[in-house]
């Protein structure tokens, strides 16, 4: 198990970059877009909340090293617009930190019928709109605009959750979002250093901010919670570290953990010695290959 620390000294290595933020007019997104801003960096903010975006926005000096533009992430327009407008602002996109994401009620398990047919309803997919496909949009634009400025070294984060490894109901559809994030860095984290881009995910265990349940907060009682500010140093952590690559930082009660390397190094317990090493060949030949191209 490796655990990873942040001093002040480090963060000031954020100045003068260009971020990208996504779901930053609250909790885990603001107090990063508040961190980075403190530091030196140059902000493009995104969320849907335009008010809260606003204020957000003012607090931190707006059109001098801040511009802000109300998004739907789940949109491809709004999104691919608010790239362009933070690359119109600044010549230039350092890091991107895709963190915008919802938890409404699901209901999953819960059967409507359509009265005009007598058959059962669709579920409602919003959850995985923007828990999923949206971090699917940012890593899309993302590579494109790095790719614009050739031999710069660009970072690229994605906000997961512990519930990409816990059982977590009744977040059914959160659940399977929060694992597709994780799927997807995984499966960009070879090819993505090529053009000089990382990829990490960071996976925040319980996290006490205003949207959380009191019943919850009251349930956690004095298990270790994490506080906004402890997430956005963990969300900050690739770009001021630019080395690090293909991580999952998961973060409980603001210690970063980092989990990719214990799981890849206790391989042969959970997988057998045997398995192990064929999946490791497979894999190394796969990589080598390129046989889908």
């Amino acid at each position: 198990m490796t655990t990873y620390q942040v001093d002040q000294e480090q963060l000031k290595s954020l100045k003068g970059k260009t971020i990208l933020i996504t779901g930053c007019a609250s909790g885990i997104g603001r107090a990063t877009a508040e961190l980075a801003h403190r530091n030196g960096a140059n902000l493009i903010l995104a969320d849907w909340s335009e008010a809260p975006l606003r204020d957000l926005a003012e607090k931190l000096n707006h059109n001098s090293n801040v511009i802000f533009q109300k998004t739907n992430v789940a949109h491809w327009d709004d999104l691919i617009r608010v790239y362009q407008l933070g690359w119109e602002k600044f010549g230039a996109i350092d890091a991107v930190i895709s963190n915008a994401g919802v938890n409404s009620g699901e209901v999953h398990l819960q059967h409507e019928i359509d009265p005009m047919t007598n058959l059962l309803r669709a579920p409602p997919l919003d959850t995985l709109e923007i828990n999923l496909i949206a971090h699917i949009y940012m890593t899309k634009c993302a590579a494109y605009y790095f790719g614009k400025q050739a031999g710069k070294k660009c970072q690229i984060v994605l906000t997961s959750s512990a519930a990409a490894f816990l059982d977590t109901p009744p977040l059914y559809l959160y659940s399977t979002a929060k694992a597709g994030v994780l799927g997807l860095m995984r499966s960009l984290r070879t090819d993505l250093p090529k053009s000089n881009i990382t990829i990490n995910t960071v996976a925040p265990w319980f996290t006490a901010t205003p949207m959380v349940p009191k019943a919850l907060t009251d349930l956690w009682e004095n298990l270790p919670a994490n506080t906004p500010a402890g997430i956005a140093i963990a969300l900050l952590l690739p770009i001021i570290q630019p080395e690090i690559n293909g991580k999952t930082f998961f973060v409980a009660g603001n210690e970063i953990v980092e989990l990719e390397d214990s799981l890849a190094k206790s391989q042969p317990q959970w997988m057998g010695e045997e398995l192990s090493r064929n999946v490791d060949e497979g894999q190394r030949r796969l990589l080598n290959a390129d046989p889908f191209e």
